[in-house]
């Protein structure tokens, strides 16, 4: 081999480098002349590629009729091969690590369509991604040709060669050598190919990665691990009633919650009844009035109160429940002292009325006296029957029969005495026992249906609101039991007392009227305590009271504030009445009935009747106007 034949390639690929350089983008190299090249191929006609159009360029710039036929692909001389970074991976061997590809390096295009097909063989390889390239050296787009549509993601970035290219300005194109049979190259981008063997390799590589895991505990090398259950919640505090019985009978769930309770409260009697069980559970002495600071310094959760009889009537299961909530109490009931009482005497439960006097005052059972009615007065202490007894004469009830039923270690006892006999009793009395009331007829001194006498109302009977003003604003309000309620008037308190006489356990706030004067009052006519008194107030301050159900005000100074204030704080549902008596008050009822329409209107005019000078004489009193309003309840 010659020198001329081993420099004509050289010559060749200068000028195409030269070309490139001066180009934006490398256009279709020109094969050599056929006369110029030698039969034998070397390394540097691998160099040489085929255009994607089939033509070859010369050095002239002629064109040849006949294209180059295409060969397969040789391994080129090891000697004159120039070191390119190209990332390649082994079949036979795991990779360290995977990283993608630069442009730069991808085969070129005009690699022939063996080789390229050949190219396909790698394993999974992480999708390519493009280096930035430099707005100078960023070729031209040139659309590809339709028989190689990879051409433009084979194209090779120019890149400076090193100190002996023949031009120092112009970049040399990186010169790419082509692969074996035995060799592989990237896959194409976005394309995965699967290679038998590296995916075990992939999975230890992986492997050595990832942290190690703590081995599972009965394993021959590592020691048991201990993990840590989480506590069941304890249960909520349980209010279990013995009953009456020595020894208790319990249920099956209340001996399981003896078992299992944490700590016993309850008082000596109840404990006790507890012995003869052999529980292991702690115990604790509490008496009845401290029986919520014991709960609360020992700690509900967990813990049993046991109590003689029913826990919601004769224990305090009814102020747990309020203070602590439904989902932190729960009550395991009993046969208690009212149910044994009035099971002894043969009456129903159903018709038998309960005042508590542990829990209310003497004064509560006032409001309750009714003419044949049945009460059960659970007793706070030995002095109450004697009390009892003498509210009982004082109300008008003389010919009430009274049952002191009191409950010995052997059972039930009742005894029946009149009420006129039983203020006079000197034997003892059990604290603990109940008296079932009879009240039977009474003398008039308090009335049975709404409608206050002049004797009950007492000093401020010429006052008051007349009767029948009285009765009709009650029929329009319809108080229930369990509503609260407003009655403002200035000076008298007449139709807060007809209201709490007619529903003695709603709650009444009588507005403009001294509590002194409201005590009085409530003597006379045989209220209880459902009845409050609160002196002269402005309408700002009724912001501080609790939501009312129904108001009724009384017209006079004010009233047009007192309606605004008033509606604002009624409750949805509610009802308001009210009544002028004067002409400014009808006036300010028609002006708020223009901001809010009422529901109804009536004026009554009455007349009281005289003797004087033993003739009879009508005395037309001034008309009362009343009108009522409903709040839309929420839907």
């Amino acid at each position: 081999m010659s020198e001329d034949n081993l420099t004509l390639p050289e010559a060749v690929l200068a000028d195409a480098t030269i070309d490139s350089a001066e180009a934006p983008k490398p256009a279709r190299r020109k094969a050599p002349a056929r006369s110029a090249r030698k039969k034998t191929p070397d390394a540097a006609d691998a160099d040489a590629v085929a255009a994607p159009g089939g033509e070859s360029a010369v050095e002239g710039g002629a064109p040849v009729a006949k294209p180059r036929a295409k060969r397969a692909p040789r391994k080129p001389k090891a000697t004159e091969v120039a070191p390119v970074d190209v990332v390649t991976a082994d079949l036979f061997a795991a990779q360290d690590e995977v990283l993608p590809l630069p442009l730069a390096d991808l085969p070129s295009a005009g690699l022939p369509e063996e080789a390229r097909l050949q190219d396909l063989a790698p394993a999974t390889v992480a999708p390519l991604v493009p280096e930035p390239v430099s707005d100078e050296a960023a070729p031209s787009p040139v659309a590809p040709d339709a028989d190689e549509p990879e051409a433009a993601d084979d194209a090779a970035v120019d890149e400076p060669q090193d100190a002996d290219a023949e031009s120092p300005t112009a970049p040399r194109r990186k010169r790419k050598r082509r692969r074996g049979r035995g060799e592989r190259s990237p896959a194409v981008a976005g394309e995965q190919v699967e290679m038998p063997g590296l995916g075990e390799a992939d999975v230890e590589h992986a492997s050595a990665d990832i942290p190690a895991e703590p081995l599972v505990a009965g394993s021959e090398t590592a020691a048991p691990v201990e993990v840590a259950s989480e506590a069941e919640p304890l249960p909520p505090l349980t209010i279990l009633s013995l009953g009456l019985e020595q020894p208790p009978v319990l249920s099956a769930a209340a001996l399981a919650a003896l078992r299992a309770a944490r700590l016993i409260l309850g008082s000596a009697d109840a404990l006790d009844r507890l012995q003869g069980l052999g529980l292991d559970a702690a115990q604790r002495l509490c008496a009845a009035d401290s029986v919520h600071l014991e709960v609360r310094s020992a700690g509900h959760a967990g813990s049993v109160l046991v109590v003689v009889g029913d826990g919601a009537g004769d224990g305090p299961a009814p102020e747990l429940l309020a203070e602590l909530g439904p989902a932190h109490v729960r009550v395991l009931p009993g046969v208690g002292r009212v149910q044994a009482a009035c099971s002894a005497l043969g009456l129903s439960a159903e018709i038998v009325s309960v005042v508590d006097l542990r829990r209310a005052p003497l004064a509560a059972l006032r409001g309750q006296l009714r003419a044949h009615r049945l009460l059960a007065v659970p007793l706070a202490d030995a002095e109450a029957p004697r009390a009892v007894a003498r509210l009982l004469l004082d109300c008008g009830f003389e010919r009430a029969r009274v049952w002191v039923c009191e409950f010995p270690g052997a059972g039930l006892q009742a005894r029946a005495w009149l009420a006129s006999e039983l203020v006079d009793l000197r034997e003892p009395v059990d604290a603990r026992a109940v008296l079932v009331i009879a009240t039977g007829p009474s003398c008039g001194a308090f009335s049975e249906l709404p409608g206050l006498s002049d004797a009950a109302l007492g000093d401020g009977a010429p006052a008051a609101l007349p009767l029948a003003a009285r009765l009709l604003a009650l029929a329009w309000l319809q108080p229930a039991a369990w509503e609260s309620g407003w009655a403002i008037s200035d000076g008298e308190a007449s139709l807060a007392l007809e209201w709490a006489r007619a529903v003695p356990t709603a709650r009444v706030r009588a507005v403009g009227i001294e509590p002194n004067i409201l005590g009085v009052s409530l003597q006379e006519a045989g209220i209880g305590e459902n009845l409050a008194a609160t002196p002269a107030a402005s309408p700002l301050r009724c912001r501080e009271w609790p939501m009312p159900d129904a108001v009724f005000i009384r017209g006079g100074v004010g009233l047009s504030d007192w309606l605004a204030a008033a509606w604002a704080r009624l409750a949805p549902g509610g009802r308001l009445v009210a009544t002028a008596e004067d002409d400014q008050a009808r006036a300010d009822l028609l002006a708020f009935s223009a901001e809010v329409p009422a529901e109804a209107w009536q004026e009554v005019s009455l007349a009281r009747g005289e003797t004087v000078a033993g003739r009879l004489r009508f005395a037309p009193g001034a008309p009362v106007r009343l009108a009522l309003w409903r709040k839309p309840a929420l839907s």
